[in-house]
């Protein structure tokens, strides 16, 4: 089964923002300022004093993480064309082969980490830091069934 697919520059740039929010350590550090946001504004409110620092503080570390993020992804896409080429996954019961327009390559299913789904993205886990992102747009309701199963087949961990 062959999926094709071209990633825009948008596209890019959330599938970064998606891969960064899928570590539980950025869900627990944005939880933790998120946390302390709230007990300052609670704090400044109640207290009826200004308390524009501790408000700030937090906001901008919230800030950060996407904001490094969207730049870092437009920095990246702009300078690796290979980001913007037409992908072809060709997904086969022993081995997945994706080929652009400039590489090509041949994984065996045992060397993929896991494949996770999210509302708009399948994305394809070679390790626990690199993904390839798929749009689901991209995907039919059967190609997902095929995918989960020859990765059921495969023993790839996967939430399909």
């Amino acid at each position: 089964m062959v999926i094709k697919t071209k990633l825009t520059q948008a596209d890019f740039i959330n599938s970064s923002l998606v891969l960064l929010y899928t570590k539980s350590s950025t869900k627990i550090i944005t939880g933790i300022f998120l946390l302390f946001f709230l007990i300052a504004t609670f704090r400044t409110t109640s207290l009826r004093t200004n308390y524009f620092f501790m408000i700030i503080y937090p906001l901008i570390i919230l800030g950060m993480n996407p904001l490094m993020t969207y730049f870092n992804a437009r920095r990246t896409f702009a300078n690796n064309k290979t980001n913007g080429e037409t992908i072809e996954y060709n997904f086969d019961d022993s081995f997945l082969a994706t080929k652009g327009e400039t590489f090509s390559t041949e994984v065996t299913w045992s060397n993929i980490y896991k494949v996770t789904e999210t509302d708009n993205w399948l994305l394809i886990w070679r390790n626990k830091q690199q993904a390839n992102p798929i749009p689901k747009k991209n995907i039919s309701e059967g190609q997902l069934k095929e995918i989960k199963r020859i990765l059921d087949k495969n023993n790839v961990t996967n939430n399909l």
